[in-house]
């Protein structure tokens, strides 16, 4: 509203600098009112009116050609990052890569003991040691043993057993009948004995006596079945000193030797 009113304003100031009297024409009539009915020249052209209010909206025209593809646009800022997706599917292993190079490993437990190898060649003799001292001569002037048995069963017990065959002798006489052995070289001995107890017996021993004083005895017992005993002993003999085996039960023997009796001499005493 304020801008027209300036508009009037500044159409009337033109008029009255240029000499021009306003007259108002009847819309009416079509004639000239007011105190002068001169005619005066045509006025300056009036200031444009605003725009009219908006016609109604016209149809929709054509759909134009397209237009020309545009510049590429600014790169725009990067956007936040989306939500973590769904576990893929395992892949198919890849190839073994190649060998990196890095420290070595501290050292790993010690292993289990591996399978024995074969046994190794012969090895370079090696050489020969110096002589050493010459050494005390011991002369050693008798030997002494002896090794019997029996060849048949003897169903009785027996203060001394006699034996049948002599497997080895040397340096002494055993006599087979007594079954006994007498000491000719004073000395340390080792005796040893070994019988087999009949099936039917119900038990057997062997006592190995020296001059009527028993030493060592084996002992077995067991009516269904055969069994062995027997026993050893290291005896000091002087010259003469008898020694000989008490037995009791029903002793078994053969071409086998089931049933026997040994001793040597281990040293003497000179």
């Amino acid at each position: 509203m304020m801008q027209k009113v300036k508009q009037v304003i500044l159409f009337l100031t033109i008029l009255n600098l240029t000499g021009i009297n306003a007259s108002v024409t009847s819309p009416e009539e079509g004639m000239p009112t007011g105190p002068c009915c001169q005619v005066s020249p045509a006025g300056v052209p009036g200031i444009p009116g605003n725009p009219g209010p908006y016609g109604p909206a016209g149809s929709k025209g054509d759909m134009g050609s397209p237009g020309d593809v545009g510049m590429h646009g600014a790169k725009g800022d990067k956007g936040s990052d989306g939500l973590n997706g769904e576990r893929g599917a395992t892949g198919e292993p890849g190839q073994k890569g190649e060998q990196g190079v890095g420290q070595p490993g501290k050292q790993g437990p010690q292993g289990l003991p591996g399978i024995a190898g074969l046994m190794g060649g012969r090895g370079v003799p090696g050489l020969v040691g110096l002589k050493g001292q010459k050494g005390d001569c011991i002369e050693r002037t008798q030997r002494v043993a002896f090794s019997v048995a029996r060849n048949t069963d003897i169903a009785e017990s027996t203060s001394s057993l006699p034996f049948e065959e002599i497997l080895f002798e040397e340096g002494t006489h055993f006599d087979l009948s007594t079954g006994t052995f007498t000491c000719n070289v004073a000395g340390i001995y080792v005796f040893m004995f070994s019988v087999l107890k009949l099936q039917g017996s119900a038990s057997a021993y062997a006592t190995l006596m020296k001059n009527g004083n028993a030493i060592v005895r084996g002992f077995t017992s067991g009516a269904g079945n055969y069994l062995q005993t027997g026993s050893s002993a290291v005896v000091s003999l002087q010259e003469d000193d008898r020694v000989f085996l008490n037995t009791g039960g029903n002793l078994r023997s053969n071409s086998l030797h089931y049933t026997s009796f040994s001793g040597f001499l281990l040293y003497g005493e000179n």
